[in-house]
């Protein structure tokens, strides 16, 4: 139900800008005739675009790296750049060959986008040259703002509900990366001590419900292994929700600035001791919102449209 949703919520920007852009679907590239059937679609359509912009590394990198006689853009979101440690045999050589189809092709593309300083910095560190514009995905910051809790939980059918609410987010919680027993574990053991808590899973939520949903949390539970940077976290941070993460992203750039905002081992009882320390914290309203007002549609949409101006007249001045 949310897949993509910041793919779409992107080109919005961008088309209202004046850019005539088209989204296509390359396909199930998991076979070798779907990736080059994939291929020879992209080269034949290249011919019609001024430039084409790859949403993801990995196999749709590759088959982006086709195009011809066009500058070519990539964003490198996470998943086809960072490598997962597990010893589960289909994720250990999934991010592998994803990481490796990234860097084969890396080098062909006029600009890349990583969606997070982290990122930037491990490609920069391998390839000193390659154009780098770090670009996390958008969010609607005019639909995720701070709103108040009691309000939000009564448009939700919770009214005068006083426990605190701990959000987890995850389109399934089957997904191993996201690690929800981990969370799930952190959160018994904190409401085990203080009580009074309540966990809110958003899963199956349709992504207009999400902004009341966020608001009328209290904290948000970030356990991955690994993200690119978590639109999840954005929303709760545009509602002045504060986080509880592992380390990924650019979260300890943010936690080192904010006291209320943690990052924690993969522990279940250290989380549980933050949990219970934000928690108990004397009721403030944090000016979070201010660390991803530069996330918001509008001015990502102008970063990204100055930036293809640009690329297309680097380009043409020297073809």
């Amino acid at each position: 139900m949310n897949s993509g949703v910041f793919m779409h919520i992107s080109a919005d920007g961008v088309r209202k800008l004046g850019v005539d852009l088209t989204l296509l679907y390359v396909g199930n590239l998991r076979s070798i005739k779907g990736l080059l059937k994939a291929r020879k679609c992209v080269k034949q359509l290249s011919g019609k675009y001024d430039l084409i912009h790859a949403q993801y590394g990995s196999a749709c990198a590759v088959v982006t790296a086709a195009a011809t006689g066009i500058p070519k853009v990539l964003s490198v979101r996470g998943s086809d750049w960072t490598i997962r440690r597990e010893t589960n045999i289909f994720p250990f050589l999934h991010t592998r060959l994803a990481r490796l189809m990234t860097r084969i092709v890396i080098n062909q593309y006029n600009a890349v986008f990583p969606v997070s300083n982290r990122i930037a910095s491990e490609i920069k560190s391998l390839y000193p040259n390659c154009p780098l514009t770090v670009m996390p995905s958008p969010i609607n910051l005019t639909h995720f703002v701070p709103y108040d809790k009691i309000k939000a939980r009564a448009a939700l059918g919770y009214p005068d509900n006083q426990e605190k609410w701990v959000l987890f987010t995850s389109v399934k919680t089957s997904n191993g990366l996201k690690r929800y027993a981990l969370a799930k574990d952190a959160f018994d053991r904190a409401n085990a001590r203080i009580g009074n808590l309540r966990m809110r899973v958003a899963t199956d939520i349709p992504h207009s419900d999400m902004p009341l949903f966020v608001a009328a949390c209290d904290l948000i539970l970030c356990t991955s292994e690994k993200e690119g940077w978590p639109n999840s976290i954005k929303e709760a941070l545009a509602c002045n929700v504060p986080f509880i993460s592992t380390d990924v992203s650019d979260l300890a750039e943010i936690a080192k600035q904010e006291e209320i905002c943690r990052i924690c081992p993969p522990d279940p009882a250290i989380i549980a001791n933050n949990i219970i320390d934000v928690l108990s914290s004397p009721d403030h309203e944090p000016d979070l919102r201010r660390h991803v007002l530069e996330m918001d549609l509008s001015s990502t949409s102008n970063k990204i449209v100055n930036t293809y101006k640009q690329m297309l007249e680097n380009f043409n001045a020297h073809h």
